[in-house]
């Protein structure tokens, strides 16, 4: 990619953001780039790796590779305004659960959501699989009268 490319990629994006009432800052920009630039390349290379898909590509090239990143964004921005709703609700801001026009994307949020899109099958696996050390754990019995149990 040319620096020209670069820049007009930089401001689509930042543009896209601001017609969706955010403003972002440039070191979350940057950041913003390269998760759209590597989800580019994991996206051709997974199309790549298919020869039908790789004929399609080759045709019609460009519109392809923008429309998946223009998902991707779209994905972005939405959860980052679902997180901004939801902090003003908890903070009970005046607003209506929504946020301020002047609402800045900072890179710690943009980290925060790009991990949490990126979660694949094996994290929720990991996460939902733990082990438990069994005499770290509190002792319980069961009480046969109330039907409960109870710390031991």
């Amino acid at each position: 990619p040319t620096l020209r490319n670069k820049m007009s990629e930089r401001k689509r994006v930042a543009r896209v953001f601001k017609m969706r009432g955010l403003s972002i800052q440039s070191s979350a920009l940057d950041a913003l780039l390269n998760v759209l630039r590597r989800e580019r390349s994991n996206n051709k290379n997974a199309a790549e790796s298919s020869s039908s898909s790789s004929r399609h590509r080759r045709r019609h090239g460009s519109s392809a590779s923008n429309a998946n990143d223009d998902d991707a964004l779209f994905a972005i921005i939405d959860e980052i305004k679902d997180r901004m709703i939801q902090n003003v609700g908890r903070a009970g801001g005046g607003g209506g659960g929504r946020p301020s026009d002047g609402s800045v994307v900072t890179t710690s949020l943009l980290e925060e959501v790009v991990a949490e899109l990126s979660r694949d099958a094996r994290d929720v696996t990991d996460e939902a699989v733990q082990m438990l050390d069994a005499f770290a754990t509190p002792r319980l019995e069961y009480d046969a009268m109330r039907r409960r149990f109870r710390l031991a």
